[in-house]
């Protein structure tokens, strides 16, 4: 036998031996099985949005269901949380799609207003997994959270609303209907909400 054909023969063999390294030896488990299982994995983390520290330390809760709020992991809080803050709340739905749509010129007038002493605030009805559920799938950063009650107990009759708060706690401006918030004449309205008013005054 000559030297080439000594090769010739060795590099199947070679050849078989490092396909089975790689694999991990395992030949009871097909390719489709691996794929599967990173897949189950991947979709096993949950989506947790970065919340403003106020929200973020606040202690458990052994009954949040009588609070007016509480975030999506089951902490309950009432507007008096916010004192010394101006709280921008909006209140959306999932199934709403104007909601829908503004949420990310929320999220920039957030981040524009945010060395003014602002909080943004998404408030929904729905039960917490519907929001988080909604949430793991289009991946939305912000401070949502769960208001314990119905809409239609605090008078907003349709979605998406958005309310104003003052310092302490008062609503000073209300907004019915979608708005591009990061606009300039939004963002105007949000820092003047008197002006704002009474330029819309009949």
């Amino acid at each position: 036998m000559t030297r080439h054909s000594s090769l010739f023969i060795a590099l199947p063999v070679l050849f078989t031996a490092l396909l089975l390294q790689a694999c991990g030896g395992d030949t009871n488990q097909s390719p489709a099985a691996t794929v599967t299982a990173a897949t189950d994995e991947a979709s096993a983390q949950p989506f947790t949005p970065t919340l403003d520290p106020l929200l973020d330390n606040l202690p458990a809760d052994n009954d949040p269901d009588s609070k007016t709020f509480q975030t999506l992991d089951g902490r309950g809080f009432d507007v008096e949380l916010f004192a010394g803050r101006k709280v921008f709340v909006n209140f959306w739905a999932t199934w709403c799609a104007p909601c829908i749509q503004e949420i990310p010129s929320i999220n920039n007038a957030a981040a524009e207003l945010a060395n003014e002493n602002y909080l943004f605030v998404f408030a929904s009805d729905e039960d917490s997994d519907t929001i988080n559920n909604f949430l793991l799938d289009r991946q939305f950063p912000g401070n949502f959270i769960r208001l314990n009650d119905y809409f239609a107990k605090y008078g907003i009759g349709a979605v998406p609303s958005s309310w104003l708060l003052d310092e302490n706690g008062d609503v000073i401006r209300t907004w019915a209907g979608a708005y591009e918030w990061d606009s300039a004449e939004m963002l105007a309205e949000i820092r003047s909400p008197a002006s704002a008013d009474a330029a819309t005054a009949p």
